[in-house]
Protein backbone atom coordinates (compact mmCIF):
# COMPACT_ATOMS: atom_id res chain seq x y z
CA UNK A 1 0.00 0.00 0.00
CA UNK A 2 2.85 2.36 0.93
CA UNK A 3 4.78 1.47 -2.23
CA UNK A 4 1.79 2.34 -4.36
CA UNK A 5 1.43 5.71 -2.65
CA UNK A 6 5.10 6.51 -3.20
CA UNK A 7 4.93 5.63 -6.94
CA UNK A 8 1.94 7.79 -7.74
CA UNK A 9 3.01 10.76 -5.51
CA UNK A 10 6.42 11.85 -6.87
CA UNK A 11 6.32 15.22 -5.03
CA UNK A 12 6.63 13.59 -1.63
CA UNK A 13 9.91 13.09 0.29
CA UNK A 14 13.34 12.50 -1.30
CA UNK A 15 13.26 8.73 -1.07
CA UNK A 16 10.67 8.80 -3.90
CA UNK A 17 12.89 10.75 -6.38
CA UNK A 18 14.48 7.63 -7.80
CA UNK A 19 11.08 6.37 -8.85
CA UNK A 20 10.17 9.79 -10.20
CA UNK A 21 13.28 9.92 -12.46
CA UNK A 22 12.44 6.55 -13.89
CA UNK A 23 8.93 7.67 -14.74
CA UNK A 24 10.24 10.95 -16.20
CA UNK A 25 12.45 9.05 -18.71
CA UNK A 26 9.47 7.11 -19.94
CA UNK A 27 7.43 10.30 -20.38
CA UNK A 28 10.16 11.97 -22.49
CA UNK A 29 10.10 9.08 -24.96
CA UNK A 30 6.37 9.44 -25.36
CA UNK A 31 6.70 13.18 -25.85
CA UNK A 32 9.32 12.66 -28.54
CA UNK A 33 7.07 10.20 -30.41
CA UNK A 34 4.14 12.62 -30.17
CA UNK A 35 6.29 15.42 -31.59
CA UNK A 36 7.28 13.29 -34.57
CA UNK A 37 3.68 12.36 -35.30
CA UNK A 38 2.64 15.98 -35.01
CA UNK A 39 5.36 17.06 -37.45
CA UNK A 40 4.29 14.39 -39.98
CA UNK A 41 0.67 15.42 -39.71
CA UNK A 42 1.59 19.06 -40.26
CA UNK A 43 3.65 18.21 -43.38
CA UNK A 44 0.84 16.10 -44.85
CA UNK A 45 -1.64 18.89 -44.23
CA UNK A 46 0.64 21.42 -45.91
CA UNK A 47 1.09 19.16 -48.95
CA UNK A 48 -2.63 18.59 -49.21
CA UNK A 49 -3.23 22.34 -49.32
CA UNK A 50 -1.58 22.38 -52.77
CA UNK A 51 -4.36 20.28 -54.27
CA UNK A 52 -7.21 22.20 -55.90
CA UNK A 53 -10.23 19.97 -55.55
CA UNK A 54 -12.34 21.59 -58.24
CA UNK A 55 -10.11 20.26 -61.02
CA UNK A 56 -10.39 16.60 -59.99
CA UNK A 57 -7.94 13.75 -60.44
CA UNK A 58 -7.40 14.41 -64.14
CA UNK A 59 -5.67 17.67 -63.37
CA UNK A 60 -3.45 15.96 -60.85
CA UNK A 61 -2.34 13.13 -63.07
CA UNK A 62 -1.82 15.45 -66.03
CA UNK A 63 -3.07 12.98 -68.67
CA UNK A 64 -6.19 14.99 -69.36
CA UNK A 65 -5.21 18.35 -67.94
CA UNK A 66 -7.56 21.18 -68.70
CA UNK A 67 -5.48 24.04 -67.27
CA UNK A 68 -4.96 26.99 -69.57
CA UNK A 69 -1.71 28.68 -68.65
CA UNK A 70 -2.05 31.15 -71.50
CA UNK A 71 -5.06 32.72 -69.81
CA UNK A 72 -2.84 34.22 -67.09
CA UNK A 73 0.23 35.02 -69.17
CA UNK A 74 2.38 33.82 -66.30
CA UNK A 75 5.55 33.12 -68.20
CA UNK A 76 7.77 33.25 -65.12
CA UNK A 77 8.13 30.28 -62.87
CA UNK A 78 8.92 30.38 -59.19
CA UNK A 79 11.75 28.60 -57.53
CA UNK A 80 11.02 25.52 -55.54
CA UNK A 81 10.56 26.29 -51.81
CA UNK A 82 13.62 25.46 -49.75
CA UNK A 83 13.29 23.31 -46.67
CA UNK A 84 13.48 25.10 -43.32
CA UNK A 85 13.95 23.97 -39.79
CA UNK A 86 10.97 23.59 -37.57
CA UNK A 87 12.23 26.33 -35.30
CA UNK A 88 12.10 28.83 -38.17
CA UNK A 89 8.33 28.60 -38.23
CA UNK A 90 8.17 30.23 -34.80
CA UNK A 91 8.88 33.92 -34.46
CA UNK A 92 7.73 37.16 -33.00
CA UNK A 93 7.09 38.89 -36.31
CA UNK A 94 3.56 39.19 -37.71
CA UNK A 95 2.50 37.34 -40.87
CA UNK A 96 2.85 39.45 -44.03
CA UNK A 97 0.13 39.02 -46.67
CA UNK A 98 1.38 38.25 -50.19
CA UNK A 99 -0.32 38.18 -53.58
CA UNK A 100 -0.93 34.71 -54.97
CA UNK A 101 0.31 34.23 -58.52
CA UNK A 102 -1.98 32.05 -60.65
CA UNK A 103 -0.14 28.96 -61.76
CA UNK A 104 -1.03 26.80 -64.74
CA UNK A 105 -0.76 23.11 -64.16
CA UNK A 106 2.57 21.74 -65.26
CA UNK A 107 2.55 18.12 -64.23
CA UNK A 108 4.18 15.99 -61.62
CA UNK A 109 7.52 16.86 -60.01
CA UNK A 110 9.07 19.28 -62.49
CA UNK A 111 12.17 19.71 -60.37
CA UNK A 112 13.28 16.14 -60.96
CA UNK A 113 11.89 15.38 -64.45
CA UNK A 114 14.78 14.03 -66.49
CA UNK A 115 13.11 12.14 -69.36
CA UNK A 116 14.91 12.88 -72.64
CA UNK A 117 12.07 12.29 -75.12
CA UNK A 118 8.62 13.78 -75.25
CA UNK A 119 6.27 11.73 -73.01
CA UNK A 120 3.91 9.52 -74.98
CA UNK A 121 1.18 9.99 -72.43
CA UNK A 122 0.42 13.38 -73.98
CA UNK A 123 -0.90 11.52 -77.05
CA UNK A 124 -3.45 9.49 -75.17
CA UNK A 125 -6.39 11.38 -76.62
CA UNK A 126 -8.47 10.03 -79.44
CA UNK A 127 -10.55 11.20 -82.29
CA UNK A 128 -12.72 8.80 -84.24
CA UNK A 129 -12.79 11.13 -87.18
CA UNK A 130 -10.36 13.50 -85.52
CA UNK A 131 -11.92 14.36 -82.13
CA UNK A 132 -10.21 14.14 -78.77
CA UNK A 133 -11.76 11.75 -76.30
CA UNK A 134 -11.55 13.65 -73.05
CA UNK A 135 -11.41 17.31 -73.95
CA UNK A 136 -11.39 19.74 -76.81
CA UNK A 137 -7.91 20.84 -75.79
CA UNK A 138 -4.54 19.22 -75.23
CA UNK A 139 -2.04 20.40 -72.63
CA UNK A 140 1.49 20.42 -74.05
CA UNK A 141 4.75 21.79 -72.71
CA UNK A 142 5.94 24.89 -74.48
CA UNK A 143 8.54 24.35 -77.15
CA UNK A 144 8.43 22.36 -80.37
CA UNK A 145 5.64 20.12 -79.17
CA UNK A 146 3.40 22.91 -77.93
CA UNK A 147 1.47 25.76 -79.48
CA UNK A 148 4.18 28.34 -78.78
CA UNK A 149 7.38 28.92 -80.70
CA UNK A 150 9.69 28.14 -77.80
CA UNK A 151 13.27 27.09 -78.24
CA UNK A 152 13.27 23.77 -76.44
CA UNK A 153 13.56 21.79 -79.66
CA UNK A 154 12.28 18.27 -80.10
CA UNK A 155 13.19 16.95 -76.67
CA UNK A 156 11.86 17.36 -73.19
CA UNK A 157 15.26 17.33 -71.55
CA UNK A 158 16.34 18.53 -68.15
CA UNK A 159 18.43 21.31 -69.73
CA UNK A 160 15.34 22.94 -71.19
CA UNK A 161 12.61 22.17 -68.71
CA UNK A 162 9.38 24.19 -69.21
CA UNK A 163 7.69 25.53 -66.12
CA UNK A 164 4.25 26.20 -67.61
CA UNK A 165 1.85 24.31 -69.87
CA UNK A 166 -0.12 25.86 -72.70
CA UNK A 167 -3.37 24.57 -74.17
CA UNK A 168 -3.78 23.72 -77.86
CA UNK A 169 -7.29 24.05 -79.27
CA UNK A 170 -8.24 20.85 -81.09
CA UNK A 171 -11.92 21.21 -81.82
CA UNK A 172 -11.63 20.73 -85.60
CA UNK A 173 -10.53 17.75 -87.65
CA UNK A 174 -9.96 16.63 -91.21
CA UNK A 175 -9.33 13.10 -92.47
CA UNK A 176 -7.95 12.32 -95.94
CA UNK A 177 -7.84 8.69 -97.03
CA UNK A 178 -6.88 6.68 -100.08
CA UNK A 179 -9.36 3.87 -100.74
CA UNK A 180 -8.15 0.57 -102.16
CA UNK A 181 -11.50 -1.13 -102.54
CA UNK A 182 -12.90 -4.08 -104.43
CA UNK A 183 -16.50 -3.92 -105.73
CA UNK A 184 -18.57 -7.04 -105.94
CA UNK A 185 -18.42 -8.86 -109.27
CA UNK A 186 -21.28 -8.17 -111.71
CA UNK A 187 -22.94 -10.33 -114.35
CA UNK A 188 -24.79 -10.02 -117.64
CA UNK A 189 -26.00 -12.23 -120.44
CA UNK A 190 -23.21 -13.53 -122.73
CA UNK A 191 -22.43 -10.68 -125.14
CA UNK A 192 -19.63 -12.04 -127.34
CA UNK A 193 -18.68 -15.64 -128.14
CA UNK A 194 -15.78 -17.19 -130.04
CA UNK A 195 -15.10 -20.61 -131.51
CA UNK A 196 -12.67 -22.39 -133.82
CA UNK A 197 -12.51 -21.69 -137.54
CA UNK A 198 -15.45 -23.21 -139.40
CA UNK A 199 -17.46 -23.68 -136.18
CA UNK A 200 -20.57 -21.60 -135.56
CA UNK A 201 -20.14 -19.25 -132.55
CA UNK A 202 -23.20 -20.72 -130.81
CA UNK A 203 -23.08 -21.76 -127.17
CA UNK A 204 -24.53 -25.22 -127.85
CA UNK A 205 -21.79 -25.78 -130.46
CA UNK A 206 -19.01 -25.45 -127.95
CA UNK A 207 -18.39 -21.71 -128.34
CA UNK A 208 -16.70 -19.88 -125.48
CA UNK A 209 -18.05 -16.70 -123.90
CA UNK A 210 -15.48 -13.97 -124.63
CA UNK A 211 -17.28 -11.09 -122.91
CA UNK A 212 -20.19 -11.05 -120.50
CA UNK A 213 -21.72 -13.95 -118.61
CA UNK A 214 -21.78 -14.78 -114.91
CA UNK A 215 -19.36 -12.85 -112.68
CA UNK A 216 -17.87 -11.23 -115.76
CA UNK A 217 -17.19 -7.69 -114.55
CA UNK A 218 -15.59 -6.07 -111.54
CA UNK A 219 -13.99 -7.79 -108.58
CA UNK A 220 -10.66 -6.02 -109.17
CA UNK A 221 -8.99 -3.17 -107.33
CA UNK A 222 -10.81 0.13 -107.76
CA UNK A 223 -9.00 3.10 -106.21
CA UNK A 224 -10.70 6.17 -104.76
CA UNK A 225 -10.54 8.68 -101.95
CA UNK A 226 -12.49 9.77 -98.86
CA UNK A 227 -12.52 13.13 -97.08
CA UNK A 228 -14.07 13.67 -93.65
CA UNK A 229 -14.08 16.92 -91.69
CA UNK A 230 -15.95 18.81 -89.00
CA UNK A 231 -15.76 20.62 -85.69
CA UNK A 232 -16.98 20.21 -82.13
CA UNK A 233 -19.59 22.65 -80.86
CA UNK A 234 -18.92 21.45 -77.31
CA UNK A 235 -17.05 18.67 -75.56
CA UNK A 236 -19.97 16.32 -76.18
CA UNK A 237 -21.47 17.36 -79.53
CA UNK A 238 -20.02 17.98 -82.97
CA UNK A 239 -21.02 18.15 -86.63
CA UNK A 240 -19.20 16.90 -89.71
CA UNK A 241 -19.41 15.89 -93.32
CA UNK A 242 -17.94 13.15 -95.45
CA UNK A 243 -17.47 12.61 -99.18
CA UNK A 244 -16.00 9.61 -100.91
CA UNK A 245 -15.89 8.13 -104.38
CA UNK A 246 -14.35 5.30 -106.34
CA UNK A 247 -12.78 5.89 -109.72
CA UNK A 248 -14.70 4.50 -112.66
CA UNK A 249 -13.95 0.83 -113.25
CA UNK A 250 -14.36 -0.55 -116.75
CA UNK A 251 -14.05 -3.82 -118.64
CA UNK A 252 -13.90 -3.83 -122.41
CA UNK A 253 -13.53 -6.16 -125.36
CA UNK A 254 -12.90 -5.62 -129.07
CA UNK A 255 -12.33 -8.08 -131.92
CA UNK A 256 -12.56 -8.24 -135.69
CA UNK A 257 -11.93 -10.77 -138.44
CA UNK A 258 -13.22 -12.66 -141.45
CA UNK A 259 -13.52 -16.09 -139.87
CA UNK A 260 -10.26 -17.51 -141.16
CA UNK A 261 -8.63 -17.20 -137.73
CA UNK A 262 -11.67 -18.18 -135.72
CA UNK A 263 -15.36 -17.42 -135.47
CA UNK A 264 -16.83 -14.44 -133.62
CA UNK A 265 -20.50 -13.97 -132.83
CA UNK A 266 -23.16 -12.52 -130.54
CA UNK A 267 -24.99 -15.46 -128.95
CA UNK A 268 -28.72 -15.49 -128.10
CA UNK A 269 -31.60 -17.90 -127.74
CA UNK A 270 -33.73 -17.79 -130.89
CA UNK A 271 -37.47 -17.85 -130.12
CA UNK A 272 -38.46 -18.03 -133.79
CA UNK A 273 -40.88 -20.93 -134.18
CA UNK A 274 -38.78 -22.50 -136.91
CA UNK A 275 -35.63 -22.39 -134.76
CA UNK A 276 -36.34 -22.37 -131.00
CA UNK A 277 -32.71 -23.06 -130.13
CA UNK A 278 -29.37 -21.40 -129.53
CA UNK A 279 -28.29 -19.09 -132.31
CA UNK A 280 -25.75 -16.31 -132.92
CA UNK A 281 -25.29 -13.23 -135.07
CA UNK A 282 -22.20 -14.03 -137.15
CA UNK A 283 -19.65 -11.27 -136.96
CA UNK A 284 -16.70 -13.22 -138.37
CA UNK A 285 -17.28 -16.65 -139.86
CA UNK A 286 -16.06 -18.80 -142.77
CA UNK A 287 -17.55 -22.21 -143.45
CA UNK A 288 -14.88 -23.14 -146.00
CA UNK A 289 -17.38 -24.34 -148.60
CA UNK A 290 -16.91 -21.45 -151.03
CA UNK A 291 -20.47 -20.74 -152.15
CA UNK A 292 -23.58 -19.72 -150.19
CA UNK A 293 -24.54 -17.01 -147.71
CA UNK A 294 -22.61 -18.06 -144.60
CA UNK A 295 -19.29 -16.17 -144.73
CA UNK A 296 -19.08 -12.85 -142.85
CA UNK A 297 -16.39 -10.35 -141.91
CA UNK A 298 -16.84 -7.67 -139.29
CA UNK A 299 -15.99 -6.28 -135.86
CA UNK A 300 -17.50 -6.07 -132.42
CA UNK A 301 -16.77 -3.98 -129.31
CA UNK A 302 -18.30 -4.10 -125.85
CA UNK A 303 -17.74 -2.18 -122.65
CA UNK A 304 -18.96 -2.26 -119.04
CA UNK A 305 -18.34 0.52 -116.49
CA UNK A 306 -19.18 1.03 -112.84
CA UNK A 307 -18.90 4.09 -110.56
CA UNK A 308 -20.08 5.07 -107.09
CA UNK A 309 -19.85 8.13 -104.86
CA UNK A 310 -21.35 9.22 -101.55
CA UNK A 311 -21.94 12.40 -99.55
CA UNK A 312 -22.93 12.57 -95.89
CA UNK A 313 -23.71 15.19 -93.25
CA UNK A 314 -23.85 14.02 -89.64
CA UNK A 315 -23.87 14.95 -86.00
CA UNK A 316 -22.10 13.10 -83.20
CA UNK A 317 -23.08 12.98 -79.54
CA UNK A 318 -20.85 11.51 -76.83
CA UNK A 319 -22.53 8.66 -74.99
CA UNK A 320 -19.58 7.33 -72.99
CA UNK A 321 -16.10 8.61 -72.32
CA UNK A 322 -13.17 8.33 -69.99
CA UNK A 323 -9.43 8.03 -69.84
CA UNK A 324 -8.44 6.38 -73.12
CA UNK A 325 -11.85 5.71 -74.65
CA UNK A 326 -14.88 7.45 -76.10
CA UNK A 327 -18.14 6.27 -77.72
CA UNK A 328 -20.34 8.55 -79.84
CA UNK A 329 -23.82 8.24 -81.31
CA UNK A 330 -23.80 9.10 -85.03
CA UNK A 331 -26.84 10.38 -86.93
CA UNK A 332 -27.43 12.36 -90.10
CA UNK A 333 -28.14 12.41 -93.85
CA UNK A 334 -26.77 10.04 -96.51
CA UNK A 335 -26.65 10.19 -100.30
CA UNK A 336 -25.30 7.48 -102.60
CA UNK A 337 -25.06 7.38 -106.38
CA UNK A 338 -24.35 4.06 -108.09
CA UNK A 339 -24.17 3.88 -111.88
CA UNK A 340 -23.66 0.85 -114.09
CA UNK A 341 -23.31 1.12 -117.87
CA UNK A 342 -23.09 -1.46 -120.62
CA UNK A 343 -22.64 -0.98 -124.37
CA UNK A 344 -22.41 -3.28 -127.38
CA UNK A 345 -21.63 -2.26 -130.97
CA UNK A 346 -21.17 -4.59 -133.93
CA UNK A 347 -21.13 -4.54 -137.71
CA UNK A 348 -20.76 -7.35 -140.24
CA UNK A 349 -20.82 -7.76 -144.03
CA UNK A 350 -21.70 -10.86 -146.03
CA UNK A 351 -18.72 -11.96 -148.15
CA UNK A 352 -19.63 -15.21 -149.80
CA UNK A 353 -21.02 -15.15 -153.30
CA UNK A 354 -24.79 -15.51 -153.21
CA UNK A 355 -28.06 -13.62 -153.05
CA UNK A 356 -26.99 -11.59 -150.00
CA UNK A 357 -23.43 -10.81 -151.01
CA UNK A 358 -22.44 -7.34 -149.82
CA UNK A 359 -25.30 -7.00 -147.35
CA UNK A 360 -24.24 -5.02 -144.30
CA UNK A 361 -25.71 -5.26 -140.79
CA UNK A 362 -24.93 -2.99 -137.84
CA UNK A 363 -26.17 -2.99 -134.26
CA UNK A 364 -25.85 -0.61 -131.33
CA UNK A 365 -27.03 -1.21 -127.77
CA UNK A 366 -26.45 1.11 -124.79
CA UNK A 367 -27.79 0.47 -121.28
CA UNK A 368 -27.55 2.62 -118.17
CA UNK A 369 -28.73 1.73 -114.67
CA UNK A 370 -28.71 4.57 -112.12
CA UNK A 371 -29.36 4.24 -108.38
CA UNK A 372 -29.78 7.31 -106.16
CA UNK A 373 -30.19 6.79 -102.43
CA UNK A 374 -31.42 9.54 -100.11
CA UNK A 375 -32.03 8.79 -96.46
CA UNK A 376 -30.76 8.88 -92.92
CA UNK A 377 -28.02 7.16 -91.00
CA UNK A 378 -27.60 6.05 -87.41
CA UNK A 379 -24.73 4.26 -85.72
CA UNK A 380 -21.87 4.34 -83.25
CA UNK A 381 -18.26 5.48 -83.33
CA UNK A 382 -16.02 4.04 -80.61
CA UNK A 383 -12.34 4.79 -80.01
CA UNK A 384 -9.86 3.21 -77.60
CA UNK A 385 -6.37 4.66 -77.15
CA UNK A 386 -3.18 3.54 -75.50
CA UNK A 387 -0.01 5.56 -75.82
CA UNK A 388 0.44 6.62 -79.44
CA UNK A 389 -1.96 3.95 -80.75
CA UNK A 390 -5.70 4.24 -81.25
CA UNK A 391 -8.25 1.66 -82.39
CA UNK A 392 -11.47 3.05 -83.86
CA UNK A 393 -14.63 1.15 -84.85
CA UNK A 394 -17.49 2.67 -86.87
CA UNK A 395 -20.76 0.77 -87.31
CA UNK A 396 -23.88 2.33 -88.80
CA UNK A 397 -26.81 1.69 -91.11
CA UNK A 398 -28.25 3.93 -93.83
CA UNK A 399 -32.05 3.81 -94.26
CA UNK A 400 -34.04 5.56 -96.97
CA UNK A 401 -35.40 5.68 -100.51
CA UNK A 402 -33.60 4.19 -103.51
CA UNK A 403 -34.64 5.82 -106.79
CA UNK A 404 -33.72 3.63 -109.76
CA UNK A 405 -33.72 4.42 -113.48
CA UNK A 406 -33.02 2.01 -116.33
CA UNK A 407 -32.42 3.43 -119.79
CA UNK A 408 -31.72 1.53 -122.99
CA UNK A 409 -31.01 3.05 -126.37
CA UNK A 410 -30.72 0.76 -129.37
CA UNK A 411 -30.68 0.91 -133.15
CA UNK A 412 -29.94 -1.51 -135.97
CA UNK A 413 -29.34 -1.02 -139.64
CA UNK A 414 -30.45 -3.79 -142.03
CA UNK A 415 -30.25 -4.28 -145.78
CA UNK A 416 -32.97 -2.75 -147.93
CA UNK A 417 -35.92 -2.70 -147.78
CA UNK A 418 -35.81 -2.89 -143.96
CA UNK A 419 -33.31 -0.05 -143.49
CA UNK A 420 -32.81 1.52 -140.05
CA UNK A 421 -34.95 -0.02 -137.32
CA UNK A 422 -35.72 0.92 -133.75
CA UNK A 423 -34.11 -1.21 -131.10
CA UNK A 424 -30.81 -3.01 -130.98
CA UNK A 425 -30.07 -6.64 -130.27
CA UNK A 426 -31.12 -6.85 -126.62
CA UNK A 427 -33.06 -3.58 -126.47
CA UNK A 428 -36.63 -3.94 -127.83
CA UNK A 429 -37.14 -0.32 -128.86
CA UNK A 430 -35.17 2.75 -129.89
CA UNK A 431 -35.19 4.20 -126.36
CA UNK A 432 -36.80 3.09 -123.14
CA UNK A 433 -36.64 4.72 -119.71
CA UNK A 434 -38.09 2.90 -116.72
CA UNK A 435 -38.07 4.21 -113.15
CA UNK A 436 -38.97 2.78 -109.79
CA UNK A 437 -38.57 3.64 -106.10
CA UNK A 438 -38.04 1.26 -103.22
CA UNK A 439 -37.06 1.29 -99.57
CA UNK A 440 -33.43 0.30 -99.11
CA UNK A 441 -30.89 -0.05 -96.34
CA UNK A 442 -27.11 -0.14 -96.36
CA UNK A 443 -25.09 -1.42 -93.37
CA UNK A 444 -21.56 -0.04 -93.06
CA UNK A 445 -18.60 -1.03 -90.90
CA UNK A 446 -15.09 0.33 -90.54
CA UNK A 447 -12.21 -0.67 -88.28
CA UNK A 448 -9.16 1.57 -88.15
CA UNK A 449 -5.80 1.51 -86.37
CA UNK A 450 -4.05 4.86 -85.95
CA UNK A 451 -0.59 5.96 -84.85
CA UNK A 452 -0.03 9.47 -83.46
CA UNK A 453 2.92 10.74 -85.50
CA UNK A 454 2.75 14.33 -84.26
CA UNK A 455 0.56 16.17 -81.79
CA UNK A 456 -1.87 17.11 -84.59
CA UNK A 457 -1.26 14.32 -87.10
CA UNK A 458 -2.20 10.66 -87.09
CA UNK A 459 -1.57 7.95 -89.70
CA UNK A 460 -4.29 5.32 -90.06
CA UNK A 461 -4.86 2.00 -91.78
CA UNK A 462 -8.25 0.34 -91.79
CA UNK A 463 -10.78 -1.92 -93.43
CA UNK A 464 -14.22 -0.85 -94.70
CA UNK A 465 -17.31 -2.78 -95.75
CA UNK A 466 -20.50 -1.31 -97.22
CA UNK A 467 -23.48 -3.15 -98.73
CA UNK A 468 -26.73 -2.01 -100.36
CA UNK A 469 -29.61 -4.48 -100.32
CA UNK A 470 -31.44 -3.27 -103.46
CA UNK A 471 -29.39 -2.13 -106.48
CA UNK A 472 -30.33 -2.00 -110.17
CA UNK A 473 -27.59 -3.22 -112.52
CA UNK A 474 -27.57 -3.01 -116.32
CA UNK A 475 -26.38 -6.53 -117.01
CA UNK A 476 -29.14 -8.09 -114.91
CA UNK A 477 -31.85 -6.56 -117.11
CA UNK A 478 -30.94 -7.90 -120.55
CA UNK A 479 -33.20 -10.53 -122.11
CA UNK A 480 -31.42 -12.92 -124.48
CA UNK A 481 -34.65 -14.51 -125.76
CA UNK A 482 -34.76 -12.95 -129.23
CA UNK A 483 -36.88 -13.55 -132.32
CA UNK A 484 -34.34 -13.68 -135.17
CA UNK A 485 -37.02 -12.93 -137.80
CA UNK A 486 -37.89 -9.74 -135.95
CA UNK A 487 -34.21 -8.93 -135.40
CA UNK A 488 -32.85 -9.22 -138.98
CA UNK A 489 -35.94 -10.03 -141.05
CA UNK A 490 -36.83 -13.09 -143.05
CA UNK A 491 -35.27 -14.23 -146.31
CA UNK A 492 -36.94 -11.31 -148.06
CA UNK A 493 -35.79 -8.78 -145.41
CA UNK A 494 -39.25 -8.40 -143.91
CA UNK A 495 -39.55 -7.92 -140.13
CA UNK A 496 -41.91 -10.45 -138.64
CA UNK A 497 -43.47 -10.34 -135.16
CA UNK A 498 -43.73 -11.33 -132.37
CA UNK A 499 -41.36 -8.72 -131.04
CA UNK A 500 -38.55 -10.12 -129.00
CA UNK A 501 -36.92 -9.44 -126.62
CA UNK A 502 -39.82 -8.38 -124.43
CA UNK A 503 -39.61 -6.32 -121.25
CA UNK A 504 -39.96 -8.52 -118.16
CA UNK A 505 -39.70 -5.92 -115.40
CA UNK A 506 -36.70 -4.55 -113.57
CA UNK A 507 -34.50 -6.94 -111.64
CA UNK A 508 -32.46 -5.83 -108.63
CA UNK A 509 -29.99 -7.48 -106.29
CA UNK A 510 -27.62 -6.63 -103.45
CA UNK A 511 -24.21 -5.09 -104.02
CA UNK A 512 -21.22 -4.55 -101.74
CA UNK A 513 -17.82 -2.86 -101.80
CA UNK A 514 -14.96 -3.47 -99.38
CA UNK A 515 -11.27 -2.87 -99.04
CA UNK A 516 -8.33 -1.16 -97.35
CA UNK A 517 -8.16 2.50 -96.25
CA UNK A 518 -4.88 4.39 -95.88
CA UNK A 519 -5.17 7.86 -94.42
CA UNK A 520 -4.02 10.74 -92.31
CA UNK A 521 -5.98 12.69 -89.68
CA UNK A 522 -5.22 16.33 -88.96
CA UNK A 523 -6.33 18.25 -85.88
CA UNK A 524 -6.37 22.00 -85.60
Amino acid sequence: MVDSIMQINPVFPDYTRILMKKNMKTNWKMLTLAALLSAGTTAATAADNGYVSEYGDDAYFADTSEYFGGLYEDTASGDAAASVDQSDFVGDHAAEPQAVEPVAYVGDSHATYEQESYPQAEYQHDFGSGIVMDSDSYAYPSGDYGCSDGSCGDTYSASCRPQRSIACETNKWMTVEALLWFPQVRSSVPLVSTSATGTLPELDQGAQVAFGGNNAFGGELQAGFRVDGGFMLSDDFGVGGRFWMLGQASDSYAASGDGTNGSIGIPFYDTDLSTDAENAIRIAYADGIGAGDSDFAGSVSARSSFSVYAAEAYGRLRLLGGKGYRSDLIGGYSHFNIEDELSLNASTTQLEVGPGQGNRYSFSDNYTATNEFNGGQIGFLTSVGRGCWTLTALTKVHLGDMSQTFTNVGTRSLPSPAGVQQGGIFSPTNQTTITRNSFAFAPEANVKLGYQFRKNMRFTVGYSFLMWNDVLMAGDNLNRDINSSYLVGNANGVIQPPQRPAFQGLKTDSLFVHGIDLGCVFQF
